[in-house]
């Protein structure tokens, strides 16, 4: 719908890799903490590690109906199966080998999952190509349709996808979700050695470069299929959420039988695998930052977390209803992670960056953070769901289709595909919506975390912080040479020093 544009995240990629190796792992792996969120209560204070495990939970309880909604989006699209009728059973089961199967359980399902959800990918591109013609094909038409773009070099931070909100947005996105992920740290940590946690995340960067190269490559094939006839502007499905399961049943057939289960498969891998994981992590999280300090033993731990799973799941099924309101689904999931990444950038990036920032610093800082995001993301969510702002996508043709359904508007379909033409992609706005609820949806947590960092300098510069206390290894170790000197204990008379 957007054109390649999406596709220079591989950038922001290779960035927060090369961030994260040289500066972040190096401080985690060496603290070896049981839950990120600890580092904020030696850095700062248990408040602050309260107020950002209380953030990232939330953030995965509204993420994870997000996820939980796209599964039955295809399904129905593919079976005609009420799109609530679906939700209670992928959550059900997700509920149960998570609560059991912990995180051994956790671990080998994502595995296999993985593999279900390449195969389905690759074997639709493959599929794809071949009913477009070829890759040439498939880039001949995509070219022709505007699809091709990567460096639309506009600097409005009110467009929605331009060379600058990808990277830029994106990687202030990832520095959060790659760097400060309770989920991503444990990984790291339980590697044998550092050389192995930099191993882990470079992989990571290359596989995130893989898959947006396959996903954004399947988008292409598909616009090539309907590129004389979209599917939206006759009226065929609508929501762009279901464009994918219907090309699955166009390019299968009768030819296919085994294809649209494969998809299915896949797009249930997928769900299944990020709903166990973010369950996990958050149960985790919720755990010992809030559960265990009240614990004497840890003898219940394992009956607490699953109480806590089933809690959390049944909460994200119930908000299913919610998302099924807002936009497309990617952006609903980078919105209302600009929430929480603002805000937890904040508190990481002046816990690790900055020497001099104190509690009261961080605790302003990452307030306004969350605060601002919060009304930006709010704002344009509630404008998104009333219809005052929509996303129609480029330039699209109906001339190739045969017929259009008896329910679909011509003239609105035509209305659709004659409105924009070029690079980039049409925002359209109500006069009465702010204008800065129209910002990029990749800039909230950019904004946030630049709000919060002005008002913690400004707090800290009022506010004085005793250097001489800090612990250097909460630092990176760049910033370790502003601290003062550490005084180096005095020997009793007498001792004798080896100076070997």
């Amino acid at each position: 719908m957007y054109g390649t544009q999406y596709y220079t995240v591989i950038i922001s990629g290779v960035i927060v890799t090369i961030i994260n190796t040289c500066f972040f792992i190096p401080v985690f792996y060496k603290l070896q903490l049981t839950s990120l969120y600890e580092y904020l209560e030696l850095r700062f204070s248990h408040g602050v590690r309260v107020f950002g495990s209380s953030i990232f939970s939330l953030y995965l309880l509204f993420y994870i109906p997000v996820v939980l909604y796209v599964p039955a989006l295809a399904l129905n699209q593919v079976t005609g199966l009420p799109v609530h009728s679906v939700t209670p059973v992928i959550s059900i089961v997700c509920i149960l080998y998570t609560s059991y199967g912990g995180l051994r359980g956790v671990s080998w399902t994502i595995a296999l999952q993985s593999v279900f959800t390449t195969i389905s990918l690759i074997t639709v591109i493959v599929l794809g190509c071949l009913k477009v013609g070829s890759i040439h094909d498939v880039f001949k038409y995509s070219n022709e349709g505007h699809r091709l773009e990567l460096f639309n070099m506009n600097l409005d931070p009110f467009a929605r996808n331009t060379f600058w909100t990808m990277t830029v947005g994106t990687t202030v996105n990832w520095l959060a979700q790659l760097c400060f992920h309770p989920g991503v740290v444990q990984r790291f940590m339980s590697v044998p050695s550092h050389i192995h946690a930099v191993r882990v995340m470079v992989w990571s960067g290359v596989g995130i470069c893989v898959i947006k190269t396959v996903t954004v490559f399947l988008g292409l094939v598909m616009f090539s299929y309907y590129s004389s006839c979209d599917p939206l502007a006759t009226g065929e499905v609508q929501r762009p959420g279901q464009l994918l399961p219907l090309f699955v049943k166009d390019i299968a057939g009768s030819h296919f039988h085994g294809l649209t289960g494969l998809f299915i498969a896949g797009v249930f891998s997928a769900t299944l695998s990020t709903m166990a994981a973010s369950l996990n992590t958050v149960a985790g999280t919720v755990y010992e930052d809030f559960i265990q300090p009240f614990c004497k033993t840890d003898r219940h731990a394992p009956l607490i977390l699953r109480l806590i799973v089933l809690v959390l799941g049944s909460l994200c099924l119930g908000l299913v209803f919610v998302v099924e309101h807002l936009g497309g689904v990617l952006q609903v999931a980078v919105s209302l992670g600009g929430v929480a990444n603002g805000t937890l950038l904040t508190l990481f990036l002046l816990g690790l960056l900055s020497p001099w920032t104190n509690t009261k610093g961080a605790v302003a800082g990452s307030l306004t953070s969350f605060l601002v995001s919060l009304w930006i993301v709010g704002g344009s969510q509630w404008n998104i769901a009333q219809g005052r702002i929509s996303f129609p996508g480029k330039v699209t043709s109906v001339v190739g289709c045969q017929e259009f359904p008896l329910s679909t508007n011509l003239s609105l379909a035509e209305s659709r595909v004659s409105r924009y033409t070029g690079l980039g992609s049409p925002v359209l706005v109500e006069n009465e919506v702010a204008p800065l609820f129209t910002l990029s949806y990749m800039y909230y947590a950019t904004v946030g975390a630049i709000a919060g960092f002005s008002v913690a300098a400004l707090v800290t510069a009022v506010t004085c912080q005793d250097l001489s206390k800090l612990n250097p290894d909460l630092l990176v170790p760049i910033m370790r040479r502003f601290l003062p000197p550490r005084p180096t204990p005095e020997l009793p008379m007498g001792d004798v020093v080896d100076k070997n």
